[in-house]
Formats: structure tokens, sequence, C-alpha cells
């Protein structure tokens, strides 16, 4: 685990672990943090918008002790002047004694962790994976349900073609027995092949059997920047609207998550169900992040 860039370098064992490794962060957390990272420095790179994903990194690095330098701001970065991504992360790895990466092209974190001399975290690549969001999603599942001890069954509803978490998320979920995967989502969005398995169900509709059916449904936005065609857009944008009607269909102890920032794919009346679980999410985050800079660090 030097570097996280993908959700399928997981073992079950690692997941495990990762699961067992959050829980302890969590205590450490609501006993008012630790040391354990104290002199250590984070460099968080943000070439794309964020807010939960950059400031969970960096909550996570100081309620360990250690602290933060951070660019967020890809117009204030020598990389308007022509700066190619391997130049600066050669020198922020010398800065910092990890970094978490944020860019606008698939594939750029795998390149990026190839010329550091630290670890390197995948906070999202364009369209491609974000593993740790995948993480404190399976985290967040795993306080719910019983992952791989009984069936269960995850939707995935929405921008499921550009969506990063989904393509993640789905991978992980394969290394537990019994969970079934739907993928629900209009065909110029649908879910790329790649992430897919022969035993998965697509479909285009949400229907009340599917959401009835579903332990965990798992909603993302339409991302408006990731379109080519704007007319596909416009087209999609309100395909899924979550109402306090719809979430009752889904079972009493069912999880509605989100990887947030929703748009009006999830109304703020829904908020309040005990099925709605996306603000639960975002918070774990933290404990999350806190066990892999601890594990890639070997702390």
């Amino acid at each position: 685990m030097k570097h996280i860039l993908a959700a399928d370098q997981f073992s079950r064992s690692e997941l495990d672990h990762l699961i067992s490794r959050s829980q302890e962060m969590e205590r450490i957390l609501k006993s008012g943090g630790s040391e354990l990272l104290r002199g250590k420095i984070l460099g968080a790179l943000f070439y794309e918008p964020s807010t939960r994903t950059r400031l969970s990194f960096e909550t996570a690095m100081m309620r360990l002790g250690g602290n933060v330098i951070s660019e967020t701001d890809v117009t204030f970065s020598s990389i308007t002047k022509g700066e190619v991504i391997e130049d600066t992360i050669r020198i922020v790895g010398g800065y910092a004694d990890v970094i978490a990466i944020r860019t606008k092209q698939k594939g750029e974190a795998k390149l990026a962790a190839h010329y550091s001399p630290v670890p390197i975290l995948n906070g999202g690549d364009g369209a491609g994976e974000h593993p740790t969001q995948s993480l404190l999603d399976l985290y967040t599942i795993s306080k719910h349900h019983a992952l791989g001890e009984k069936a269960l069954t995850v939707t995935f509803v929405g921008d499921l073609k550009h969506g990063r978490t989904v393509h993640s998320l789905s991978n992980v979920l394969r290394h537990y027995e019994g969970v079934t995967i739907n993928f629900v989502a209009p065909d110029v969005i649908q879910i790329p092949e790649e992430y897919t398995r022969p035993e998965d169900r697509l479909s285009t509709t949400l229907s009340d059997e599917i959401i009835s059916g579903s332990d965990v449904i798992y909603d993302t936005r339409m991302q408006k920047e990731r379109f080519e065609d704007l007319d596909d857009f416009l087209k999609v944008k309100n395909s899924f609207i979550f109402t306090p009607e719809m979430v009752s269909k889904m079972p009493a102890d069912g999880t509605l998550m989100h990887p947030l920032p929703r748009v009006n794919e999830i109304l703020q009346s829904v908020d309040t169900l005990p099925q709605a679980k996306y603000f639960e999410q975002a918070l774990n985050g933290v404990p999350v992040r806190m066990a892999l800079m601890a594990e890639v660090l070997g702390m």
C-alpha cells in the first residue's frame, strides 16, 4: 500500500484491515485526536474543485498531529506556466511526506505515483477513479449492513458513465460474497462496460421493484462539466429525483448514499428519513483517510 491509486488494487483482507483501522481512527477522533503523525506533512494538490475530499484529507492529517501544505487553485500553480505534473510531483514530494492529488485527467494519479518520492493518494482523476471515496463508502455500508455475511443488493443511480465514485465502489464490492449490483441510468450515461460483470443488472428505469429490493441505493449527480454535448446533459439532468415518497419504498433498514455535492437529485425533505446516510458518509471520510495516511506512512 505504498500508493492508493485504484480500487482494484485492494484484496479482501486489505479491505477488511482498512475497515478495522478506520474503526480505530474513529475512536481516536472521539477521544480528541492523537500525535501519531506528528512532524509529518500532507501536500494537498487539488486541480479540480473539491470540498469534502480536500478538507477531510487535511482534517485527517491534523487530527493525527501532522501539518498540511496545499495548492487548491490551478490558476496560482506553476502548471499555468506550462510545468508538467511530473516536475510538480518531484518538487512537492521533497516538501511533504505524503501527497493527496485530484486532477482533471484520467490516469494522472498513476503518472504522479511513477515520479513521486512519497506516497500518492488519488483524490479523483477526471472520470477515472476515486479509490479513497470507495473506501469511505465501503466503511459506511459496513456500519449498517453485514458485508459478506448475508445477501446485499446495491443499486447505483445517475451519471454512471462519468461517476468515478461508482467505478471505484463497484470494483471494491466485488470482493464480498452475496453482493448483487444494479446499474440504473439513461443509455447515454450508463456504466462503461469495463466496470460491469455478466451477473450485473442494467436498467434505464428506477422501478418500484428495484427501489424496494435495494439494501443500498447509491445516487450520483449528473456531472454537467464532463458532458461533451450539452444537449445530452439537458435530456438527462432530471432523470431521477429522490423524494420522501420514493425513499419510503426502500427497506426500513435501507441505506441511501450520495458522494455529494447533490444538485436536485435528492430533495432536502429526504434528509430526515432514516435511510438518508449521505452526511454520515461524508463525515466517514475523516477516519478512513486517517487510516490510509497512517498505513502508507507505516505508522
